[in-house]
């Protein structure tokens, strides 16, 4: 009888680590695979039409349109490149635009800090995600200044 039990326990924990492999595979596993993608068309992209040295992927940033984000060296100056899937790739000097943990140090208020990255929206933007008690705080600021946009809260 307990070799039963035993056998059926197993059973059920072997089932759920396949359930939840399956789960894992179809959403996180997928997401991170496009995003992977999308990288690497971009990163060819830069590659071809600006020929930078020291190319460094930064993030995939999804605001009104998708922009992947790369910091390189062009000219012997770092650049920042934020490359649309069509358009115009535009490019910042590094120096130029205020750095993440600035902006982080300068408004405390933003709490259990989940993601921040650079990106676009109609401008050089900093996205910074914090979670709160009751879901997540979306914090947009200028990429030059560092100064406060807007807040997106997600309950």
């Amino acid at each position: 009888m307990k070799w039963k039990v035993t056998l059926g326990l197993l059973s059920a924990l072997i089932i759920l680590a396949v359930l939840g492999t399956a789960v894992y595979q179809v959403t996180i596993a997928e997401a991170k695979d496009r995003e992977q993608s999308v990288a690497e068309q971009a990163e060819a992209r830069l590659k071809k039409e600006l020929k930078p040295t020291d190319i460094r992927f930064e993030s995939v940033f999804n605001g009104k349109r998708q922009y992947v984000v790369f910091t390189m060296k062009q000219g012997g100056q770092a650049m920042r490149a934020f490359v649309p899937k069509k358009g115009t790739i535009e490019t910042r000097p590094v120096a130029d635009g205020i750095a993440i943990k600035t902006v982080i140090a300068d408004h405390p208020e933003l709490g259990d800090i989940v993601s921040s990255k650079y990106g676009f929206e109609d401008r050089a933007v900093i996205e910074i995600v914090s979670k709160t008690t009751t879901g997540y705080d979306y914090s947009y600021y200028t990429y030059q200044e560092g100064s406060f946009i807007k807040r997106l809260r997600i309950k």
